[in-house]
């Protein structure tokens, strides 16, 4: 009686499972055929993705290398390079060659050395028209006579250091007794303007004075 029971149970309960489990597999089966493919879709959609991204990613890299690159500079008057040939250089155009202007090199100037200006000499001897000084009277003067001796009046006296202007020729004293001490009288006018004779022996050729005797 308890084998059959036993039998009866597990019968029953084999029907059971048998019941409960074949919706689970259509169930899975189901599930199965419907997830299969969202799979694929997502596999599909991330590689696009990953592809658009590489490709995107390489434009960029060009773009950048393109905007790096520098651009040599534009020379004016200089002609582009020529390739170089095997076993030569290339020939040189000489209109392309800047020209350098040349050098121009100025000649030192030359600061003129100021001469010495030379100093005037008296004349070597008296001579009419000329000029002469009084000398060797001792300070006291020489006497201007009225003719040429000392026979003759006194007109005056003209210092020691003055200049006086020979207005004639020289002439032999009228006096004997002057033929040694004063042989020779020239005619001079004084700086006061009074004119006389006065004997050669105390004049001494000179130079113009800075103004002339009137």
């Amino acid at each position: 009686m308890t084998k059959l029971k036993l039998c009866s149970i597990m019968n029953w309960y084999d029907q059971q499972t048998r019941r409960t489990r074949r919706p689970r597999r259509i169930e899975e089966v189901q599930s199965a055929e419907i997830g299969f493919p969202i799979v694929w879709v997502l596999i599909g959609a991330l590689s696009a993705m990953l592809i658009i991204g590489l490709v995107g990613l390489g434009a960029l890299n060009i773009l950048r290398r393109q905007a790096i690159t520098p651009t040599p500079p534009t020379i004016a008057n200089l002609a582009p390079t020529q390739p170089i040939a095997d076993g030569g250089a290339a020939p040189i155009d000489p209109a392309a060659s800047p020209t350098i202007p040349p050098v121009v090199t100025l000649p030192p100037t030359v600061t003129p050395v100021p001469s010495d200006t030379p100093i005037p000499q008296p004349p070597a001897r008296i001579s009419k028209n000329g000029f002469a000084i009084i000398i060797n009277t001792d300070g006291s003067g020489v006497s201007l006579r009225g003719g040429p001796g000392t026979n003759n009046d006194r007109l005056g006296v003209v210092g020691e250091g003055d200049v006086v202007e020979v207005i004639d020729d020289y002439q032999v004293s009228e006096n004997r007794d002057d033929a040694i001490e004063h042989p020779i009288w020239w005619h001079v006018k004084a700086p006061d303007g009074q004119d006389g004779w006065v004997s050669e022996r105390f004049l001494q050729p000179s130079l113009t004075p800075k103004a002339k005797i009137q």
